[in-house]
């Protein structure tokens, strides 16, 4: 037994003290993994079961300590599964899993992702906020929820919202009606993803896609916002970017004419530009990106 000023003692606390400090314990459990999404697994069960309680307790006025602690689930997708399928299978809704993974279409899954699902139903507020009782407190009042029941999550800086849904622009976002075609007739010359660069003729990620038109063709806003670039940008040469809703933005390279200027509001379906070979391109075309919090994400067309 030590004494209260033993060396060994006063060493074990100042270590243990600076492990904290460097290796803070987050409120959020580690993710459990989730092999399949058969019902007859047991982890699956658990999970529904969780979802299940929590989305029963969102929607009443019981206090928080009965909820059940926001935890994570990890699902790596196999060839065979779809957005909705694992949706459905893990007793999740859109707005969670869509949430939780950053998705911005259906489309975003590929064999091999892995999927964090939550063990409640709910969305994130979109922009990083403060662990606070202030920041609580002003999220509680514009989503209408029962404060003690938001979830702050450590690891992302981000407050989880039980039972809160998708909004209709979210939904129009989410399902390919948010973004129209920027261009009246192109061809897609290069698409998002995997490719071989034009240049090096190595394999490389595209960030979003080419379209092929004629030099000084008019190229169109793809959805109401505000511009916040205007000018050049390494391989986008004159490039043109456009703030939306949500955290979402929109790219527009190899320009050859600017239309608009920084700090203008846009309608979709405005003129922006017209069709260039600036920058780094073998031919004139547009190149367009769609990003959301600065990830790049596939550009979705839905007609209406």
């Amino acid at each position: 037994m030590f004494c209260s000023d033993s060396p060994l003692k006063l060493y074990v606390s100042w270590f243990i003290t600076l492990v904290l400090a460097f290796f803070p314990i987050s409120r959020t459990a580690s993710p459990t993994t989730l092999a399949n999404l058969d019902y007859k697994n047991p982890i699956l069960k658990n999970l529904r079961s969780e979802i299940k309680e929590n989305l029963r307790i969102s929607k009443s006025n019981l206090s928080q300590d009965q909820l059940i602690p926001l935890r994570y689930y990890q699902y790596k997708v196999e060839k065979e599964d779809n957005f909705f399928k694992i949706m459905a299978r893990t007793g999740m809704d859109l707005e969670t899993l869509s949430s939780a993974n950053e998705l911005s279409s259906p489309h975003d899954l590929y064999p091999g992702m892995v999927l964090e699902i939550p063990n409640m139903r709910g969305t994130f507020h979109p922009e990083e906020s403060a662990d606070t009782a202030n920041e609580k407190q002003k999220l509680a009042k514009m989503y209408k929820i029962d404060p003690d029941k938001l979830q702050f999550d450590e690891s992302r800086g981000k407050w989880f919202l039980p039972g809160i849904s998708m909004g209709k622009i979210e939904k129009s976002f989410f399902y390919g009606f948010g973004f129209s075609f920027p261009l009246t007739s192109a061809k897609i010359s290069s698409n998002f993803g995997k490719r071989l660069d034009p240049f090096t003729k190595k394999e490389t990620f595209h960030g979003g896609i080419d379209l092929a038109a004629k030099h000084g063709t008019d190229v169109f806003a793809s959805m109401d916002g505000e511009i916040s670039f205007v000018g050049v940008l390494g391989g986008y040469g004159n490039l043109v970017i456009v703030k939306h809703k949500l955290g979402y933005e929109t790219r527009y390279g190899h320009l050859s004419h600017f239309a608009v200027k920084v700090g203008q509001k846009i309608r979709k379906g405005e003129k922006i530009g017209l069709v260039g070979q600036t920058g780094r391109a073998t031919g004139p075309h547009l190149h367009f990106e769609v990003r959301r919090n600065s990830k790049r994400e596939k550009p979705i067309f839905v007609s209406h």
